[in-house]
C-alpha cells in the first residue's frame, strides 16, 4: 500500500493499535521504520489537527558521536540526492532550483538528501543589503517555508560562513537551533555538525563498511574547479582518508577522484551574487542524485555514478543587482 493516501495511514493506525510493530510495518511498505513513524505522526498532525498519544519524535539515526549510519540496500547501492548552498535568506536564492531538484529525487526515490552547508545567507557586512529576510530566527523559518517536504530525512552540514557568522558572533550552535525549528514546522532535518561530519557506508548483507565525509570547506575558488578538492584531499593523512567526500562552498558541479578518494562537489541552489560577480566566481546552478556500490565482501564503494542536473539562464536580463530593492530573476531552465 501507498502510504501518500489517507485510507492507508487509518489502515496503519488500526494496525499499530492491534500492536502491530513499526519494523513490521515499515517492511510490509519497503520503508525505513523511522521514516514511516515520520510521516504517519506529520499525518496526524496535518489531516487529524492532533499528536497522537505519547508522541515522541523519530531519533536520529547518529552513533558514535557525529557518525551518522546509512544502511545499503539489498542490491549493495546508495541512492542519495544532494542538494547545497542554497543560501535562503538571500535575494539570489533560486527556490525554482531546490523544487525541482527535489522532484528529481522524488522521482529517482532517493532513500536519504545531504546538504552541504550555507542552507541560510547569514548576516554581514558583505550581505547586508542583499538580504530579503533580517536575522538567524527569520531566515531559518524562511528556510522551513520554502524546502520541500519529499518524506525522506535530509543530513545537514552547516558551514564557518554563512549560518556560521552567527556562531562567530554569538558563540551558539547554529546547526542544532536550526534542526529544531525545521523539526517543529515538520520536516525530517538532522542537523550533522560544524564544517565536518563522517558518515558510516554499511552494507546490508555483510555489515562491512567505509567511511564518507561531507564536508563545507573555506577558502576562495581557484581558476581551475578542481584545485581546491585535490589539495583538501592531497593535506588528509592516510589514515583518514574517507572513501567518498561530498562538498559544498565553492558552489561547483563536479566529480573526480583523488588518492582513491571519489570527490563530488555538489552545486548551489543560489544565483551569482554582485560579490561573486566582482569577484569572477561563477555559480553552478544546481544538485546531484548519487548513486554508489559498495563491494559487500570489503565495503569498498566501487561504483559511483553521480547525475549532475544543471539549470542555465535563459536570456540576457537588466536589474540583476541591486543593493536598495528587489532583483530580476528569469527562469532557469
Amino acid at each position: 500500500m501507498s502510504v501518500a493516501a489517507k485510507h492507508d495511514y487509518e489502515e496503519i493506525r488500526r494496525n499499530r493499535e492491534a500492536g502491530v510493530e513499526w519494523s513490521e510495518l515499515a517492511a510490509a511498505l519497503g520503508v525505513k521504520s523511522s521514516t514511516l513513524r515520520s510521516r504517519y505522526y506529520r499525518w496526524l498532525e496535518t489531516e487529524q489537527g492532533k499528536r497522537a498519544p505519547g508522541y515522541e519524535p523519530p531519533p536520529p539515526a547518529f552513533v558514535g558521536g557525529d557518525h551518522l549510519v546509512l544502511t545499503s540496500r539489498t542490491n549493495n547501492t546508495f541512492l542519495i540526492g544532494i542538494a547545497g548552498d542554497r543560501h535562503h535568506g538571500s535575494k539570489y536564492h533560486r527556490n525554482d532550483v531546490l523544487r525541482d531538484l527535489h522532484e528529481r529525487f522524488t522521482v529517482a526515490g532517493v532513500d536519504a538528501v545531504i546538504d552541504t552547508g550555507n542552507w541560510i545567507d547569514g548576516e554581514s557586512k558583505l550581505n547586508r543589503y542583499d538580504l530579503e529576510r533580517i536575522g538567524l530566527t527569520q531566515q531559518v523559518h524562511l528556510m522551513a517555508e520554502q524546502t520541500p517536504n519529499i518524506g525522506v530525512p535530509t543530513y545537514a552540514i552547516w558551514g564557518e560562513c554563512h549560518e556560521g557568522w552567527y556562531a562567530s558572533r554569538e558563540g551558539m550552535d547554529v546547526g542544532e537551533y536550526a534542526e529544531m525549528i525545521m523539526r517543529r514546522a515538520g520536516h525530517d532535518w538532522n542537523n550533522l555538525g560544524y564544517v565536518e561530519a563522517y558518515v558510516v557506508l554499511t552494507n546490508a548483507h555483510s555489515g562491512k563498511s567505509c567511511v564518507m565525509s561531507i564536508m563545507h570547506p573555506g577558502g576562495g575558488s581557484a581558476y581551475a574547479i578542481s584545485y581546491r578538492p585535490q589539495k583538501i584531499v592531497e593535506a588528509l593523512e592516510g589514515g583518514e582518508k574517507p572513501a567518498v567526500i561530498i562538498m559544498g562552498h565553492y558552489h561547483k558541479l563536479e566529480t573526480l577522484n583523488i588518492r582513491n578518494v571519489w570527490v563530488l562537489q555538489a552545486g548551489t541552489c543560489c544565483d551569482q551574487t554582485p560579490w561573486m560577480r566582482k569577484k569572477s566566481i561563477d555559480a553552478h546552478l544546481g544538485g546531484v542524485t548519487l548513486e554508489m556500490e559498495q563491494d559487500p565482501d570489503t565495503g569498498a564503494i566501487i561504483g559511483f555514478a553521480p547525475k549532475l542536473h544543471r539549470y542555465f539562464n535563459q536570456g540576457f536580463y537588466s536589474g540583476r543587482w541591486s543593493k536598495a530593492g528587489t532583483v530580476s530573476k528569469p527562469p532557469r531552465a
